[in-house]
């Protein structure tokens, strides 16, 4: 729990999402006023890129940058995702399609996987949709018991699971990247009471970190996704 960097920027101001590369360069995102800065692994400021603005738009916010440096960024107004270069270039925009009930769509997050797919959480009907990193959409996932899908939280990809948090109460499910839920766990009720986002991170061992923003800390979670 002992910070390894820690520098001081107006962009942090407003900020309400993070993100690293392949390469310790830091993301800080802005949804609300449609910026992203970025900063080199040390802190200093490189450039800013405009995305599609949030200005309505409540609950988590999260994008990702690939190991080719393509950026993925929600729009959840839209009803997209934008894919930029490493300069900040738009390159592609994915329209994501309304779910079954023809209910449209609310992407918050685009997690790009160890796997080549990117990984798009959908607010309003609860999908986790599976991309090529050419946009085509190759599988959906949802609970199996799924008449009301709880609403969905965080996303995080790694160590070749897909993790999603779900709420309220909160819980946990993991994912394989076929679209298998292997797990689902109340993580100890330790998160029981946030009314609020959560926000998941996971490691390269499949180790998550989980952002309690009421009470103003951060856990630590072994996952043992090796064990029967």
């Amino acid at each position: 729990g002992i910070p390894l960097l820690c520098f001081e920027h107006a962009a942090a101001a407003g900020a309400d999402a993070i993100a690293v590369d392949s390469g310790g360069a830091i993301y800080v995102a802005n949804s609300r006023a449609g910026i992203i800065h970025l900063f080199f692994p040390e802190g200093d400021p490189l450039r800013a890129l405009r995305i599609a603005p949030q200005r309505n738009s409540e609950g988590p916010f999260l994008f990702s940058i690939d190991a080719d440096g393509r950026i993925y960024v929600p729009d959840p107004a839209g009803g997209r995702v934008q894919v930029f270069n490493s300069r900040g270039l738009l390159l592609k925009i994915w329209r994501i399609l309304p779910d079954t009930a023809e209910k449209d769509a609310h992407p918050f997050a685009a997690v790009a996987g160890d796997d080549g797919a990117v990984y798009v959480g959908d607010a309003a009907g609860g999908r986790i949709l599976k991309f090529t990193r050419d946009g085509v959409q190759s599988a959906a996932f949802q609970p199996p018991d799924s008449g009301d899908v709880s609403r969905l939280l965080g996303l995080a990809v790694a160590a070749r699971h897909v993790f999603a948090l779900r709420g309220f109460p909160l819980r946990l499910e993991v994912w394989s990247e076929d679209g298998h839920r292997e797990i689902t766990d109340t993580l100890g009720d330790r998160l029981s009471a946030v009314e609020s986002a959560a926000y998941i991170a996971a490691d390269a061992a499949g180790d998550l970190i989980v952002l309690d923003p009421e009470a103003r800390r951060v856990l630590r979670f072994r996952t043992h996704l090796d064990l029967p």
